[in-house]
């Protein structure tokens, strides 16, 4: 697995000219992971990444459940198989290579609800049993079918991921976290990755711009902060941002060489948008780690929140 991966969210139509030719570029550039979900551009996104590499070499991932959590069938064993087969039949393949559970923090996985549910995640005091959960019996199955190579979680909080890593009985080999590992947010730092590390499960980093607030500075963000920022983030953001004024690297770059300096780390994925930004981050992971001064004052802006998007609270 390249350490850049390409990210299938923004993979439309409607949000990119020619998504296809993106794909493409991605492999032409070395890029051999690609990651997308039933759920990801209403659908197109594993339609697109599906044609545009029908014949190419590479380790694809994709996700299963991710359903409305009020009403979705989380625990209807027969709605997996389906998504799965339609799944592979748009991604023009035999069987996928990492399959994540979209949002294994969701505790409609889990456990029995009324419908339409009350509640969504999963608490730290849940006492779950994972084995005869749909989604796990649906797991062995499709691993024994041979439709999935390796069993993947993925999810946007790193206590409630660390709490199933830790309970769940079928082999994980893949962890993908999104919005917990940053420039500025470090969630993941506390207990997911050190988990991860001890149970020999590759984890792989998504949304590391945090979906935009970390894309490009926002000078205005400093006299005026938006609702989610509170003062103590402001500060991290000035900081940054003078950071990014003394060195004139752009936000981007910083985020590109200074996650993928972190051994921890098997993958980073990214969505981009248009091919220019594909290419300036596939440039950014070839000129390698930050100066070593500039990497430790990155460090030092860390925070770890308690929330899921990068809330402060």
């Amino acid at each position: 697995m390249t350490e850049l991966g390409l990210g299938g969210v923004y993979l439309s139509p409607k949000q990119i000219g020619d998504p296809e030719a993106l794909v493409h570029r991605a492999f032409d550039l070395g890029i051999n992971f690609f990651d997308t979900a039933p759920l990801y551009a209403g659908g197109e996104s594993q339609r697109i990444i599906g044609e545009a590499l029908a014949d190419k070499p590479c380790i694809l991932a994709t996700k299963c459940g991710r359903w409305s959590w009020e009403k979705g069938p989380y625990r209807d064993l027969e709605a997996y198989k389906k998504q799965l087969e339609t799944s592979l039949d748009i991604l023009k393949r035999d069987c996928v290579d990492v399959f994540f559970i979209h949002e294994a923090d969701w505790a409609v996985y889990w456990e029995d609800m009324d419908i339409p549910r009350s509640r969504c995640e999963v608490e730290l005091w849940d006492v779950f049993d994972y084995a005869s959960s749909p989604v796990t019996q649906f797991l062995n199955w499709a691993q024994e079918q041979g439709m999935i190579k390796h069993i993947g979680i993925s999810g946007n909080n790193s206590h409630l991921l660390t709490k199933v890593i830790n309970e769940y009985p079928l082999r994980i080999d893949a962890l993908l976290v999104a919005f917990q590992y940053s420039l500025i947010w470090r969630n993941a730092k506390e207990t997911l990755i050190p988990t991860a590390k001890k149970k020999d499960i590759g984890v792989i980093l998504g949304s590391p711009l945090q979906q935009g607030k970390l894309a490009v500075p926002h000078p205005e963000w400093l006299e005026e902060p938006p609702d989610w920022m509170n003062a103590d983030t402001q500060q991290r953001f000035r900081a940054l941002y003078e950071i990014h004024r003394e060195t004139g690297i752009s936000l981007a770059e910083l985020s590109v060489r200074y996650l993928l300096a972190n051994p921890d780390f098997t993958s980073l994925v990214v969505g981009s948008t248009n091919v220019a930004h594909l290419e300036e981050n596939v440039q950014h992971a070839l000129a390698g780690p930050l100066p070593e001064e500039i990497h430790n004052k990155i460090d030092e802006l860390g925070k770890v929140f308690p929330g899921l998007w990068g809330k402060d609270f």
